[in-house]
């Protein structure tokens, strides 16, 4: 046990008190103002007390919708992911008493013309970092969405909710029909058909390049929003099997066209977790959730955490 000296010095200036405590070396000095008695106040608790600290507009709280979540990233103007949590029965109907009416997309449609859907701006997020369908005026890209509204067939409202502009990612054409979409109808058409339930989350990511000897990021900027276009997407897939285990999937696709005549598979861009949170700056699963698989194709190249 420590045997402490207590020793006390009253300086001329300003009244101040200096109290050390002592065991062979000083361990610890402590500066006292002795008119009222308060220690120093920590600079973090005044700024945030007298001014405040900058925040971004979109709080670092998610974004509820109905059906799905996004987290907004208030710089590039794009989600930096949305999660979605699909079953069977929201998806089809085989019970003949259902009487569910498929969701027609002119319930979404925009005033001006009815073959193209509404894109609705976020009104949650402040106006200086609000994207707009505007932005994707007058350039060569297509607006994704990353929660589908195919997923939501028989709720107009979450069907709806879908082409907020707080959903949707620039793609290049020719993208968001080829891989990407393969992608989305084998979740949906395939791994919501024979499991119990599917967590999907998707986003954007960008890459680094090597340019004339160094290692730089670059990408194009739409609009007076200057919404930032990505290199890469990902999609991380949760599978709860029928008896509740869970499984992994997780894929990574370079937002490009692919060449014509060029046979495209799934399986290619099957990408181990570790390297979308290495780019994407996420930890998917922070509590260390127990993923198992049984299934060959995904076993092959499945990161387990």
């Amino acid at each position: 046990m420590f045997n402490f000296t207590r020793l006390a010095a009253t300086s001329a200036l300003g009244g101040l008190s200096t109290v050390a405590l002592k065991n062979q070396d000083v361990l610890n000095t402590l500066t006292l103002h002795a008119a009222d008695n308060k220690e120093m106040c920590y600079v973090g608790d005044i700024i945030k007390k007298r001014v405040g600290f900058p925040q971004p507009t979109a709080c670092c709280k998610p974004l509820r919708f109905k059906d799905f979540i996004v987290s907004y990233d208030s710089k590039n103007r794009i989600p930096n992911w949305v999660y979605e949590h699909l079953q069977y029965d929201k998806l089809f109907k085989d019970d003949p008493c259902d009487r569910r009416i498929k969701v027609d997309r002119t319930q979404c449609a925009s005033n001006e013309d009815k073959e193209r859907p509404k894109f609705t701006p976020d009104c949650r997020i402040h106006g200086y970092h609000r994207a707009d369908a505007k932005d994707y005026c007058d350039t060569e890209y297509e607006m994704g969405l990353m929660a589908q509204p195919e997923n939501y067939p028989y709720d107009p409202e979450s069907f709806c909710e879908c082409f907020t502009m707080t959903n949707i990612v620039p793609q290049v054409p020719g993208f968001n029909c080829g891989p990407w979409f393969d992608l989305e109808c084998y979740v949906r058409e395939k791994l919501v058909r024979e499991n119990k339930g599917v967590y999907v989350c998707s986003g954007p990511l960008f890459l680094p390049c090597a340019e004339d000897d160094k290692t730089v990021k670059q990408f194009d900027v739409l609009g007076d929003g200057e919404v930032a276009v990505p290199t890469h997407f990902f999609k991380v897939i949760v599978i709860e099997t029928q008896d509740g285990q869970l499984e992994l999937e997780s894929y990574m696709m370079p937002n490009c066209t692919p060449d014509e005549g060029e046979e495209v598979k799934l399986e290619d861009f099957l990408t181990p977790l570790c390297q979308i949170e290495h780019h994407s700056g996420l930890i998917f699963f922070p509590e260390k959730k127990c993923f198992s698989s049984n299934n060959r194709r995904r076993g092959a190249r499945l990161h387990a955490l």
